[in-house]
């Protein structure tokens, strides 16, 4: 399995802060930019302590480092929450979670 072959242009998707006119702060949702990711089903089989993990639904890895947990991907009409991400590796290691099935 080659992930490089895996890789697939996914809208990220970041929150933002907007002041509106009487002050209040309001979060919206920005496409921030296309990334390449491999994003694969979870594998149910191993074991894992985390409590992040056993409530995800999806892994991925990508190249990119400007992701953070609470950002969102799309891709082929799905988006996914990002729950948590690892960025000390080669490629960053993404724990998705999968929030509106298109």
């Amino acid at each position: 399995m080659s992930i490089n072959r895996d890789m697939k242009e996914c809208r990220l998707i970041k929150e933002v802060f907007t002041r509106t006119t009487s002050g209040v702060q309001r979060r919206d949702r920005k496409v921030s930019g296309t990334i390449q990711a491999a994003i694969y089903k979870k594998n149910e089989s191993k074991m894992y302590g985390s409590e992040v993990y056993l409530q995800a639904t999806h892994t991925g890895v990508t190249r990119s480092r400007n992701i953070k947990a609470g950002d969102q991907l799309e891709s082929d009409g799905v988006i996914y929450l990002i729950e948590d991400c690892n960025p000390d590796s080669r490629l960053t290691n993404l724990i998705l979670k999968v929030i509106e099935n298109g």
